[in-house]
């Protein structure tokens, strides 16, 4: 059997950041000691509930939350901590008009606690696999690329290793695509949009996003491996309507030199690549195995093994005779950061709250003449759900708030939609709008590496993509729901 080639000399091989710039910005002063027991206990929670613990663990799952964000409050953004006041103070306000008060901040604080354990353990699978010396070579061996060639191979790649490593993945391929040594250019900045539209992509239906980890709770009828095939054939139709975009625009733009071509080939990219490729697929089978067999949603899953693999990843690249010995080293290094993600742990409790009980005191009235309005109308009714979320993204509230209200608020019986339609129009509508407004994560780090303000690099570069995309998701669900119905 050949041997796969090394890593050429010369190649960039500049460190990769290990957790995302938005963690990376608050690894420094992490939350300490408290921090990381909050994270652990919010793990805790969600697997028991995973496995059917009782409905009162919401109550740790609160004090962990608060303990979390305590520990390191100090260091929050300021206009983070001011927008999920104002979340809380809505909560607050409309929690005497909802139906079910109880259960709604009950639901809103699981889907908080879920997010924040998904979002640790994912960071957990991230630094192992960022430790890759092969990450420098691949991204070299991209950037060679010219004209569609590059922005069709860093969207693909981008979809691969966001889909396996969420957010962590999507800064890997910034890093590939924007490396330091490179001046700032009209090409670099397009290697860039290419890759957010690739993050917009995997969000359609990779288990390790939080988008899905929200709507697999909230639809329970539905499970990962139902969501998939239809959340990748949307990833690719965005795709396929990305490189039409860009080929069109290439096309009215004034002539380039003409391409030198590849100096390294596609399969010698791919053999290089491979055992990092093979060894991401198949932690991804086996988180969809462990969930089969337990009988637990996917992001428990992901929840229940990213410590383990870890562990193992640090034994396996320890030194002989303390192999084990360093791979608790290793995996006690990687949790101290968990004390760093008392932001997310106040949005999603802000957001997932207020979502929650927003949809649960939402009149039923209401409900029922938007249900009337689009009930019969497919395409509307899809239309309606993802231009809901891309329209309250760009006036800055976080999509969890939109997803986890338009999910309760407007389940799939009161627009006639299937309920694996629904959930796709929603996933959809997420990942776009993460590219249309300047206030997501994926758009202000797209911002730092494209050397461009966040508008230009969000609105400015993806309206059309997103409004073009949204039209064509929409026509696409419309034509899946009538076959669902057996035409």
């Amino acid at each position: 059997m050949p041997q796969l080639p090394v890593v050429p000399d010369g190649v960039d091989t500049t460190p990769v950041p290990a957790v995302p710039p938005v963690i990376i910005a608050s690894a420094a002063r992490p939350g300490g000691m408290v921090g990381m027991l909050a994270v652990l206990g919010l793990i805790a929670v969600t697997l028991a509930r995973a496995f059917g613990g009782p409905s009162w663990l919401y109550l740790v799952a609160a004090a962990a939350a608060a303990a979390l964000i305590a520990s390191g409050y100090s260091q929050i953004n300021a206009r983070l901590r001011n927008t999920s006041f104002i979340l809380f103070g809505i909560a607050a306000l409309t929690l005497p008009l909802a139906r079910a008060p109880a259960a709604a901040l009950e639901r809103g604080i699981f889907i908080a606690a879920l997010l924040t354990s998904v979002t640790c353990s994912v960071m957990l699978i991230a630094r192992c696999a960022m430790q890759s010396h092969r990450i420098g070579f691949i991204g070299a061996g991209l950037r060679e690329r010219q004209g569609g060639r590059r922005y069709l191979s860093f969207t693909l790649a981008s979809q691969f290793f966001s889909g396996i490593l969420g957010l962590a993945g999507a800064n890997l391929m910034f890093v590939m695509a924007a490396p330091s040594t490179e001046s700032h250019s009209e090409t670099r900045t397009a290697t860039v949009v290419a890759v957010g539209r690739g993050f917009a992509a995997a969000s359609c239906w990779s288990p390790v996003f939080g988008n899905m980890a929200i709507l697999l709770a909230l639809y329970p009828t539905l499970h990962w491996i139902e969501v998939f095939p239809v959340g990748l054939a949307l990833g690719q139709v965005t795709i396929v309507v990305g490189a039409l975009m860009n080929r069109a625009a290439a096309a009215d733009a004034a002539p380039s030199v003409a391409d030198a071509g590849p100096l390294t080939s596609m399969m010698t990219l791919l053999r290089s690549s491979l055992p990092l490729l093979i060894s991401l697929l198949g932690l991804l089978g086996l988180i969809m195995a462990t969930s089969w067999l337990l009988h637990i949603v996917i992001s428990a899953a992901i929840v229940l093994l990213a410590p383990f693999v870890s562990l193992l990843f640090h034994a396996a690249t320890g030194r002989a005779g303390r192999r084990w010995a360093d791979g608790v080293a290793g995996l006690g290094r990687a949790m101290e950061n968990f004390g760093a993600l008392a932001s997310e742990a106040l949005l999603f409790m802000a957001a997932g709250c207020a979502g929650s009980v927003l949809a649960d005191a939402i009149p039923a009235s209401w409900i029922a003449a938007i249900g009337a309005a689009l009930r019969g109308h497919a395409f509307l009714g899809l239309a309606f759900l993802i231009a809901a979320i891309i329209l309250t993204a760009l006036a800055g509230v976080h999509p969890v708030l939109s997803a986890v209200f338009l999910a309760s608020s407007l389940p799939p019986q009161v627009l006639a939609l299937p309920p694996i339609t629904h959930m796709a129009a929603i996933l959809a509508g997420w990942g776009l709008s993460a590219n249309m407004t300047p206030f997501s994560v994926i758009s202000l780090t797209a911002s730092r590496y494209a050397g461009i303000g966040p508008t230009e690099i969000s609105f400015g570069r993806n309206w059309r993509f997103a409004l073009t995309n949204a039209l064509v998701v929409c026509a696409v669900l419309t034509a899946f729901s009538w076959l669902l119905r057996g035409g």
